[in-house]
């Protein structure tokens, strides 16, 4: 059996859960004032980000789900941690029923762009001083030559198509967004940066001063920055900073000045060619993503490596690991606003329970369709309704049929829907064991949630619980040098 721990459990030991906690809110600089008479797509308000709706519950077996955008009466889990949305998800304003906003194009052709960084997740409050969104999202109209329609493979499970629009890419996966985004002073910034790296030595905490500056949280502005560096001195950022830094220090600000859609795919190409597959790199890539931001994976991919993600994926894997990945890039997850239908969720764990429990060896492909076609509110009454009507856990399932890399990619997905910010601290938490060093994996988990503010701060407020020590204390004990001043710097700590 897989050695992987659960998801509340750090590679420090537990702790008890504690009660939710409030958002973290973030500098609203950096965007552009809409058009006179057009309001800035879903997440760019130049007020900060939106406010926080209660979860979209779902009710134990026997109880009727609520709609979409309706509170339900579903209690917390025992965690007290509130269900998070998957990466990249809008987080629920005041506003139309849950998840109405326009759908995206194809990969760089116009889409609304996602949320603001640091927006609350479902069933949070605001983030202190933060405004609430007053904008009905069902009065926004598509992006130019856009038309409300329905993603292929978007329907109910064993039922008619249903018309849920797309979840649109994270921040830095559609270049439409950059419309969206104002241009920022850079001038001094790329003076700083050369002379840190220019004579004798490195200024390595003016590096870390300027590439961490809240300027530069929006990949896009980090984008500006590398841009106008390299005009500017008709010099490549990147390669300065390999000329001049070493280590993981020099690690982190490659990571970070790539920004997250070029990161993702420098990450799948180390993972998949190199003597053995590097599974945590893929897993933290490939699961648990929008559909939009799939896409915009796979086809950075083929540009940057030549060649299908794909193809690439299955030279690597054995056969039963690249069907399930063949179904993650097929980008037909349910959409984050997808509802929760309860006699289909009832099909669902019915089949499950024939393909595990309910047979001689488990039909691991069937699982993992079931899985990968399923949004996180969906996994959560899966998990539910399964232990209503079988007595069991998903979880204890899965450990018992299956072994390995299946084993692992299977419980994530549940974790990540079960407790997205408790999911991340234990993951976030595994590379810094002492006795099992994976600093490139940590620092690629760290920069990832980087650029998702929002998404940071409640793993900051849940890997106490889950590790028993904070963040930047497991931070300072573990790193040293400039890597941990950098470390800190990205999670807003000293």
């Amino acid at each position: 059996m897989s050695q992987q721990p659960p998801y509340w459990q750090g590679s420090q030991g537990g702790a008890p859960p504690q009660p939710g906690y409030p958002g973290q809110q973030q500098p609203g600089q950096g965007y552009y004032q809409p058009p006179p008479g057009q309001q800035p797509p879903y997440g760019y308000q130049q007020q900060g980000p939106p406010g926080g709706q209660p979860n979209q519950p779902y009710p134990p077996a026997g109880q009727q789900y609520p709609p979409p955008g309706q509170q339900g009466q579903y209690q917390q889990h025992s965690q007290g941690y509130p269900q998070q949305p998957p990466y990249g998800q809008q987080p629920p304003g005041q506003q139309a029923p849950y998840g109405q906003q326009p759908p995206p194009a194809p990969y760089g052709q116009g889409q609304y762009p996602p949320q603001q960084y640091g927006g609350p997740q479902q069933g949070q409050p605001p983030y202190p001083g933060q405004q609430q969104q007053q904008q009905q999202q069902q009065q926004q109209p598509p992006y130019p030559g856009q038309q409300w329609h329905q993603q292929p493979g978007q329907q109910q499970y064993g039922g008619p198509p249903v018309n849920v629009p797309p979840t649109p890419a994270s921040p830095g996966y559609d270049p439409a967004q950059k419309a969206w985004v104002k241009p920022v002073d850079t001038a001094a910034d790329v003076e700083a940066l050369r002379k840190a790296m220019k004579g004798m030595g490195c200024d390595e905490k003016a590096l870390i001063r300027v590439i961490v500056s809240p300027k530069y949280a929006d990949p896009w502005t980090m984008a500006q920055l590398v841009r106008d560096y390299n005009s500017r001195f008709m010099r490549d950022l990147a390669k300065d900073i390999e000329s001049e830094t070493r280590g993981d220090f020099e690690t982190c600000l490659l990571a970070l000045i790539r920004g997250p859609l070029e990161n993702d795919v420098q990450n799948l190409s180390k993972a998949l060619n190199r003597a053995g597959t590097d599974e945590d790199a893929l897993n933290d890539v490939l699961l648990c993503r929008s559909n939009a931001d799939i896409r915009a994976i796979t086809a950075e991919y083929k540009r940057f490596r030549g060649k299908e993600l794909l193809v690439d994926i299955k030279e690597d894997v054995d056969d039963t690991l690249y069907r399930l990945y063949s179904m993650v890039l097929a980008a037909r997850r349910a959409e984050d606003n997808a509802p929760v239908i309860p006699h289909e969720i009832d099909q669902k764990i019915t089949e499950l329970q024939r393909a595990t429990e309910g047979t001689i060896g488990a039909n691991a492909v069937s699982v993992a369709q079931i899985f990968t076609s399923s949004n996180d509110a969906q996994v959560r009454a899966m998990n539910d309704a399964y232990q209503h009507k079988y007595h069991r856990s998903l979880e204890s399932v899965i450990e018992k049929e299956f072994r390995g890399d299946m084993e692992d990619v299977l419980l994530r997905i549940l974790y990540h829907a079960q407790d997205r910010a408790r999911a991340d601290a234990g993951r976030l938490s595994r590379p810094l064991n002492k006795s099992m060093r994976k600093d490139r994996l940590f620092i690629n988990r760290l920069v990832s949630l980087y650029w998702d503010q929002g998404r940071l701060y409640q793993t900051k407020q849940a890997y106490k619980p889950v590790t028993g020590a904070t963040l930047s204390g497991n931070i300072k004990s573990v790193l040293s040098g400039d890597y941990k001043d950098f470390a800190l710097a990205l999670i807003g700590e000293k």
